[in-house]
């Protein structure tokens, strides 16, 4: 259970770092089965190389999505895990729902940018499992505490590119230095870059979404709507037969809203999902 100092910093900053919550054996499951399942999703190919736009950021990445169905003896129990469910409880209330699980091998850094944009009061989030030691050099995330506020995000957005200086030095950056077993929480509103070169960083994500009804409040619920319809319609089903059959009462709880919805378990199949 989160202190109110660290909500506060969440709220506030926009992100919250809970420093090893997740133990060295843990930590090992997880990345040897992490290995194993985004090569089996190569199929036999390379890790990504790093390849540069005209900007000079990254253009090529290995993302699986949804991921968690490529071993879930490893991975399911990270969305029963009372250390990181517990803080998603915290944060966004206890009918939250969970969206989708990411894999993903960064071939190089990432631009200045910010991911789902809910309107005020109401937002998207992520935990992040950053699965090797990363410093500034390495390409640990880098965020702009704040950013989240509507004002300061579109101010940034407006202006991140013509500050005159490097995107490394931007003001106000903070970087979220991480060793394996730290699990970075997220609004998906803040700002936030990858100002590395360094190919190979590897990292889990699971994404979540705070919970509404047309009564409630009518402008995020259709939000909410049309956030599931894109997310559906960008990665297919979100939830396997398997990890519905397989939940306990408290991750039914997470999965229950976005199928009440009509999403969830509806939409295409993409990748390993449906594992018996």
């Amino acid at each position: 259970m989160l202190t109110e100092e660290q909500k506060n910093h969440f709220q506030a900053l926009g992100f919250l770092v809970c420093k090893q919550l997740l133990s060295a054996g843990e930590m090992k499951t997880i990345s040897d089965a992490f290995g194993r399942a985004m090569r089996e999703a190569r199929g036999g190919a390379p890790e990504p190389e790093l390849e540069r736009n005209a900007q000079g950021y990254s253009v090529k990445r290995q993302q699986v999505v949804p991921f968690f169905d490529y071993d879930p003896e490893a991975f399911y129990p990270l969305l029963d895990h009372e250390k990181i469910i517990g803080v998603f409880e915290d944060l966004m209330g206890e009918d939250f729902m969970l969206t989708l699980s990411e894999g993903i091998i960064h071939a190089g850094g990432s631009r200045w940018h910010h991911d789902a944009v809910a309107p005020e009061g109401f937002f998207t989030m992520r935990a992040a499992l950053y699965l090797d030691p990363l410093g500034p050099d390495d390409g640990c995330l880098s965020v702009i505490p704040g950013s989240h506020f509507t004002e300061f995000r579109e101010a940034l957005k407006k202006t991140v590119g013509q500050l005159g200086v490097r995107p490394e030095e931007a003001p106000g950056r903070y970087s979220l230095c991480n060793q394996p077993g730290d699990v970075l929480f997220m609004n998906h509103k803040l700002f936030h870059a990858a100002l590395s070169e360094k190919a190979g960083r590897r990292a889990i994500h699971i994404n979540c979404s705070q919970n509404t009804t047309p009564e409630r409040n009518a402008a995020h619920f259709n939000w909410l709507i049309g956030f599931l319809e894109g997310e559906t319609r960008g990665w297919g089903r979100f939830y396997s037969d398997h990890l519905i059959a397989t939940a306990g009462p408290r991750r039914k709880k997470m999965l229950a809203r976005a199928i009440e919805l009509g999403f969830g378990n509806t939409g295409k199949v993409s990748h390993r999902q449906d594992l018996r």
